[in-house]
């Protein structure tokens, strides 16, 4: 077997073939779980004043921190309506951090 556009008509052995391919998945697998390993520490969040939420770049809840008041001062309706702001808000903020680093729309 020679190589394509070597200029020269260096035989490569099967085996060198596919240590080479071998080493170029190596090599973009390790570039993914670096890119993982960065996005598993990307975190948003919401500080509403009497709740702090906190998300993951996968969407789980890490955090969440309600005032004392939060509890008595709400009914159950307006605690929803306080927490779906929240959660609107980490929505919010990681759509527009996915848009200046990847151009596109989360979906």
């Amino acid at each position: 077997m020679t190589v394509p556009g070597s200029g020269s008509r260096a035989k490569v052995s099967d085996k060198d073939l596919v240590d080479s391919v071998l080493r170029d998945l190596s090599e973009a697998a390790d570039k993914w779980e670096a890119l993982i390993t960065q996005a598993e520490t990307v975190t948003y969040s919401a500080d509403l004043g009497d709740i702090h939420a906190v998300v993951n770049s996968d969407g789980r809840l890490v955090k969440l921190q309600l005032h004392p008041d939060v509890m008595v001062g709400y009914n159950h309706v307006e605690l929803a309506n306080r927490l779906n702001l929240a959660i609107t808000a980490l929505r919010e903020e990681a759509e527009a951090e996915n848009q200046a680093r990847y151009g596109g729309d989360l979906h």
